[in-house]
């Protein structure tokens, strides 16, 4: 690929249906992220989750999921292997800043965190509750890696995983809390892009120097036909697991979104679902970007549903046919032949 393209990484949460082993499951997400490493792409994102939902169409099934990076790392050749989010409030700060120092040197530097609070599933608190607690524990997290806590942890911290530390977050009062830190933002893969603008917005004008970063479901094809229908049994186990619940019930009580939704195409829409041939997701990815604002862009590949080999190929496709195009890739090189 000519140039350097804006970084690009893949995100998975690492749920699987109820019928699929924990082994499986890891097995298969190991030999996927072992070809995004192969194809070119730059890092790799892997959601932290808690307890068995046999409620639920699928669950996580990564609940530490350092563990799981560390041995990505020492399968893959240059991947950069990320937190995606680690939820701040299931351990002690002072523990969180020594696991991440480790990680750092065992993976030689290819590491980067994102953090969120996550839903307590012991206490139930409201939404300023929450933040307020995340806030407090980024902070003492943010203390321990620039050494100002005594005694110090060991391993000593690099200066640059403080660098590399992505924060999520919707509340205004975290946003700007991330920007006087000097904390990079990312935005997840659920929300719409007109909800997710604001957010971006708001890091900008609090004074957010670091970088932002969105993240988007997509499923490629050759064609829009053969991508439906490929795709067909993954979403509605999907839909099934997000309408009506979490963001979209937020988007129903805003207005933002109808509490009744007829057509898969607009279940698509609401669960930000991109599906189709690599011009039509090209498309709909800068679209993303130009609403949104954010300066890097992540693709969410895989969910409980999909073949292992349309992932692959759906990874291929946008790595080989979709990332050279993207708008935002075009500017940034335009910018670097200005410069």
């Amino acid at each position: 690929m000519p140039g350097s393209p804006v970084p690009m990484g893949i995100m998975n949460q690492m749920w699987a249906a109820n019928d699929v082993s924990d082994r499986e499951a890891i097995r298969t997400a190991l030999e996927e992220i072992v070809h995004a490493d192969a194809l070119g792409f730059d890092s790799v994102w892997i959601g932290e989750h808690h307890h068995v939902r046999p409620e639920n169409p699928f669950y996580g099934r990564i609940p530490a999921s350092e563990i799981f990076l560390a041995h990505i790392a020492a399968h893959t050749k240059r991947i950069r292997v990320g937190t995606g989010v680690r939820i701040l409030s299931t351990t002690a700060a002072q523990r969180t800043a020594e696991e991440m120092s480790l990680l750092h040197l065992l993976t030689d530097g290819r590491v980067e965190f994102g953090v969120g609070l996550g839903a307590n599933q012991i206490v139930e608190e409201d939404r300023a509750t929450k933040a307020a607690r995340f806030r407090a524990l980024l902070d003492e997290l943010l203390d321990h890696l620039a050494g100002e806590v005594t005694p110090a942890i060991s391993p000593r911290p690099d200066p640059e995983i403080r660098r590399r530390i992505w924060a999520a977050a919707r509340d205004e009062g975290t946003i700007d809390h991330l920007a006087a830190r000097g904390v990079n933002l990312v935005v997840g893969q659920a929300e719409m892009p007109h909800i997710q603008a604001p957010y971006v917005a708001r890091y900008r004008a609090a004074g957010g120097k670091g970088l932002t970063r969105g993240v988007r479901l997509v499923f490629v094809a050759p064609t829009r036909e053969e991508a439906l229908a490929r795709s067909a049994v993954a979403a509605q186990s999907y839909f099934r697991l997000l309408l009506g619940k979490g963001y979209h019930k937020q988007a129903v009580e805003s207005g933002a979104a109808p509490a009744e939704v007829q057509t898969d195409a607009e279940r698509r829409r609401l669960a930000s679902f991109i599906v189709g041939s690599p011009d039509e997701v090209l498309a709909e990815l800068d679209a993303y970007v130009a609403t949104t604002g954010v300066d890097q862009l992540d693709v969410m590949v895989q969910i409980p549903g999909l073949a292992t080999d349309d992932v692959r190929r759906s990874m291929a496709l946008v790595q080989q046919e979709i990332r050279p195009r993207l708008a935002i890739n075009k500017q940034a090189s335009a910018a670097r032949s200005v410069a």
